[in-house]
């Protein structure tokens, strides 16, 4: 880790200075020490304003590469290359648009069943490497108590969304369509943690390692990682499959049902870890 660190304050030095970029943090599992030997190193810019172009990037991250600096926008602005501490990549996050969707967030809710707060999670939980002028400390404290229309809101809608999944789901297990079937699946899955996230006030944090988050969860149905494990490695024509994620998700309800999960809202969510 010594090693890694070296290397992200060196990038974040050579990002800070580009215009508009006014954040660099690690993200990602080193963020929250759960790396192992095979992570990459997740890196977030946050930046005002036009983004610099990515020539003018892979200028000042060149020296920095054991290859070349690769630039990637199928999920928005990213750079990607390799050093002698494993793969990097480089996200670029608007500010104004977060700060949107924190507005968004505790208004009218954020209830997208995939990951919907996930970039929440990153702005909370991400470790400050370059923060002159404390946009990351700001985003901290406005996120340091959970949005409490996002959880009503994902409790409340997320439920009905997975009914509708279970019953496609059915449907395609009974046509032998297959491809429907992982499909369904997966969408089974993301409302099951989106849901148990939300119980518990704490952003989504993405789609990695999640067994080990739900785990964690203070409110949790019984057995609810290995209950998530056996559904995800179920086959896909085993009749009980969607009946596993329906379980799990009246259970969560319930949990919020019985007046459990009230408490301080922001208790449950992801702390990062030190930097």
């Amino acid at each position: 880790m010594d090693d890694v660190t070296g290397v992200v304050r060196d990038v974040a030095n050579a990002l800070i200075v580009l215009d508009g970029i006014r954040a660099v943090s690690l993200g990602g599992s080193r963020a929250l020490g759960m790396d192992d030997a095979g992570s990459d190193t997740d890196l977030y810019a946050w930046y005002r304003g036009p983004l610099v172009s990515a020539v003018i990037r892979q200028q000042a991250l060149d020296g920095l590469a054991d290859d070349v600096v690769v630039p990637f926008d199928a999920f928005g602005p990213e750079d990607h290359w390799h050093s002698d501490s494993g793969p990097f990549e480089v996200v670029y996050v608007d500010l104004d648009d977060i700060h949107a969707q924190i507005s968004r967030a505790r208004g009218v809710g954020l209830d997208g069943e995939v990951c919907a707060t996930a970039f929440l999670h990153t702005a909370y939980a991400s470790v400050p490497i370059a923060d002159p002028y404390a946009e990351l400390g700001r985003l901290h404290n406005d996120l340091t108590t959970f949005p409490e229309a996002t959880r009503a809101a994902q409790l409340l809608r997320l439920p009905v969304m997975a009914g509708e999944f279970a019953s496609q789901l059915r449907g395609a297990q009974a046509r032998q369509d297959w491809p429907m079937v992982v499909r369904r699946t997966a969408g089974l899955l993301d409302v099951t943690v989106s849901l148990l996230f939300a119980l518990n006030r704490r952003y989504h944090p993405g789609e990695k390692r999640l067994l080990a988050h739900v785990a964690s969860c203070e409110l949790r149905p019984t057995n609810v990682a290995d209950r998530l494990r056996t559904a995800c490695v179920a086959a896909p024509d085993d009749p009980s499959l969607a009946e596993q994620f329906l379980t799990l998700i009246a259970e969560i309800v319930a949990l919020d049902e019985s007046g459990s999960s009230s408490g301080t809202p922001g208790a449950g969510a992801q702390e990062p870890a030190s930097s």
